[in-house]
Parts: C-alpha cells; structure tokens; sequence
C-alpha cells in the first residue's frame, strides 16, 4: 500500500479544499526539532490566538494534570506541558478549526475524547507511540468537515456508511461521491506534514483487510488503538452505532492480543479518566 500519487489525489479530489498547515503549527513544530527549543518564542505565537491560548490554560489547569494552583500566564503553561504536549495540542486545535461553523461541536468531541484515549491506551497495552495515537484519534476522521463543505447531501452518505454492515464504510463515500474521507484526511495529514506511519494509518484506517495487508507496524498499532478508541468512546457518549466495531473487533483484539473482558476493563478505567479531563 502506498500514497496516492498526485494526478490519483487531484482526480479523486475535485473542489475539495485541503488547507495547508497553519503557521503557529508549522512554527511549533519547527522549535519542537532545534537542539534548544525556545518556549518564550512559542508562547508568544500562543499568546497572540485568543482561542489558542485559552485552550492551553484550559487544558493545564485541568485535573488531568492535578495542579494545586490555577496558572494563567501562557509563557508558564508552555514550560509546564514541555514542547512535545504543546505541539500535539496546538496542532489538534488547528485541526478543530477547520470545520468550524458548520455545527461539528459534537463531532470533534468525540475525536478528543477518541484522541485522549487512544493515547492512554498506548500507555496500559505498552502499543505504540504515545503522541502519534493522539494526532491519529483527532485526524482518522478529519476528512468529514471538509466533505461535509463539498457535498451538500454528505451527511446522508454518513448516516448509511454509519448502517452498513457488509461494505467498508469507505466504499459506501465511495460509491455516493468518488472519493472518500480517508483519502482526504489522509492528504490533509500529509499537508501539513505528520509522520507517515499517521498518514497511512488514515489513509487505510476502514480497509476490512487491512490487518492482511503490507501496512508498516506503526501504522497498524495506530488503526488497531483507533478502532478500539473509538469503540469504547461511543460506548461512553453513547453518540455512535457499533456497526464499524463489529467488522473490525476480531482481527484489533488479535492484533492487540485483548479479549472482551480486558476491553471491558479499559472501558471502565478510560471512562473515568474522560470524566476527570472534563471533555
């Protein structure tokens, strides 16, 4: 399996809008890689997005971090996270704003709550890389909003890929648009430049074959601790079917060695961790 070379992606992708990387991303990233990142030039890129900043002081005082006092200087709270934490958050709220305004409040939710907890699952199963299973939890799904903004009758191939339950719930994109939100979310990750084993893993994240198939290692833990992710969240928001859980359960559990009580346990200790993060 490989990337969609650029006259595939133009084909499949006619009026789609993919933005580009967003420039306090870009910046974030680029300090996240010098030999002596500089948090006082970071900070002030924050401090100059209201919404930006308010999301990181929101999610450093938040109990997920236990602090015995409220920080409110932003210069604080980027040496508190540590360039890692502010480069995934910053990117995962860039992320948020590109379907901003079309009702997906819900929507992204969900994809934090997917994201926070496909990034504790790596921790307890010892699976994969803690930050790329966060950015793959926020961006699996990323293609939606801007499908949603090419194709006014979109929300209807939703509901039935969200139905079916023999084809893969990209053929269903597929067969309504000739394209799917996989390939989307997949360029956009490519876009704005993550790691290729995120890409693959949202390029190939619905293929019902995949567990088959040559995908490197990376990005399989990321697809299997997606799906699974994803499963326990609807089981707590109570938001989603299952019919996506029911074509991939055998073959995630086999590939993370889990069983229906060991989910049930992660259940159980994940929903308590979303309740305390507050999302």
């Amino acid at each position: 399996m490989s990337d969609l070379s650029t006259a595939e992606a133009e084909k499949l992708l006619a009026g789609v809008v993919i933005p580009p990387r967003p420039t306090v991303v870009t910046a974030v990233m680029d300090e996240q890689r010098s030999p002596e990142p500089d948090t006082r030039r970071i900070a002030g890129l924050i401090a100059t997005d209201v919404g930006l900043s308010a999301a990181v002081l929101k999610t450093i005082n938040s109990p997920m971090y236990g602090l015995r006092r409220q920080i409110s200087a932003i210069e604080q709270a980027v040496a508190l996270l540590g360039m890692r934490n502010i480069a995934t958050l910053v990117t995962g709220l860039a992320l948020r704003n590109i379907g901003s305004g079309q009702g997906l409040d819900r929507f992204w939710d969900s994809a934090a709550r997917t994201a926070l907890i496909a990034a504790y699952l790596t921790k307890v199963l010892g699976v994969g890389n803690r930050d790329d299973a966060y950015l793959f939890g926020l961006f699996h799904d990323s293609g939606i909003p801007l499908l949603m903004q090419r194709f006014p009758d979109y929300k209807d191939t939703l509901r039935a890929a969200n139905d079916e339950q023999a084809l893969s719930f990209t053929e269903v994109e597929d067969r309504g648009h000739g394209t799917n939100h996989a390939v989307v979310g997949s360029l956009l990750a490519t876009n704005w430049n993550l790691p290729h084993d995120l890409r693959e893993a949202v390029r190939y994240h619905h293929d019902l074959g995949v567990f088959q198939g040559d995908l490197s290692a990376g990005a399989l833990n990321l697809i299997a601790l997606g799906h699974l992710a994803e499963h326990i969240e609807s089981s707590i928001s109570r938001l989603a079917g299952e019919s996506e859980w029911q074509k991939f359960a055998a073959p995630v559990l086999a590939h993370l060695m889990l069983d229906e009580a060991g989910v049930e346990d992660l259940r159980r200790d994940a929903g308590e961790m979303v309740e305390e993060s507050g999302l």
